[in-house]
């Protein structure tokens, strides 16, 4: 053999070799899930996390913690004992496990930048009888497949709301099917110091909602907290859409807040 065919063959060889060694990196073996798709159940299971540490009142036992996380099994087509040997797997191959968890990482953070939510410390403050401070997205979209079928809002402001401001979240729903059971829950609360003023409401049919948020008048309002949520139990839908939100403050005393207390429950007063 030439001196020139075997270079040409080592050359080859070379490349051959690296590729094979760049194929075993990204391989798994029969019966483990894939780099590509735990990348993705590993950004669902992180959603899943943060859905539970955000709201643990929605979850307060394991067996609810169990459904959510089936969620994102029946979504990605998993079994539960599929996901727990692939863990035990990637846990033995940490250098391919710390590449999917830094691209879910990343895939994540790219999500939330792209929502562009103002942060609730620049909530809007005013002196103004009425002003809407909803500072978030005006349109939402709830999917069965989807693992945050939730809005959730958190304003807290520099300067707390005045004493005795009043409170209306506002929005549209569409897509609810006549056979969902109290399909989606809306809630409000309000912070004054150590007391907390919480009113609920369930929505069951489509069109324009509202819900009404009276606080008491002898302390300022410094948070106000609230989610609009699925019930996730009742999946029998295509897609929920909501939008045109705008959350309206009254302050005390303002001719707006006697005409809503005419129609509206005021909340229950939490210490």
């Amino acid at each position: 053999m030439s001196k020139i065919s075997l270079d040409t063959c080592i050359s080859r060889g070379a490349v051959f070799m690296v590729a094979v060694i760049l194929f075993a990196c990204g391989r798994t073996p029969d019966g483990i899930i894939p780099e590509k798709k735990m990348q993705k159940v590993t950004i669902d299971m992180q959603l899943a996390e943060a859905m539970i540490n955000m709201d643990p009142a929605s979850y307060p036992t394991s067996a609810e913690r169990r459904t959510l996380y089936q969620t994102v099994f029946r979504k990605h087509q998993l079994t539960e004992a599929e996901y727990d040997s692939s863990m035990i797997w990637y846990g033995k191959h940490l250098d391919q496990y710390m590449r999917i968890c830094n691209l879910a990482l990343a895939d994540i953070k790219a999500q939330m930048d792209a929502v562009g939510d103002i942060k609730p410390d620049i909530a809007p403050t005013s002196n103004a009888d009425s002003l809407d401070i909803w500072i978030f997205r005006k349109y939402y979209e709830f999917s069965p497949l989807s693992l945050s079928n939730r809005v959730i809002f958190d304003l807290q402001p520099d300067e707390p709301y005045s004493s005795g401001s009043a409170f209306v979240l506002r929005w549209q729903v569409w897509g609810l099917t006549p056979n969902m059971k109290k399909p989606v829950e809306a809630h409000l609360k309000a912070y004054q110091g150590d007391t907390a003023v919480t009113v609920k409401s369930t929505v069951g049919r489509d069109g324009p909602h509202e819900i009404y948020l009276k606080t008491i008048p002898a302390k300022r309002v410094n948070r106000v907290y609230g989610y609009i949520r699925l019930n996730t139990a009742d999946t029998a839908f295509h897609k929920i859409y909501l939008d045109d939100f705008s959350l309206m403050k009254y302050r005390y005393g303002s001719p707006a807040i006697a005409a809503l207390d005419s129609i509206h429950t005021t909340g229950s007063v939490e210490n």
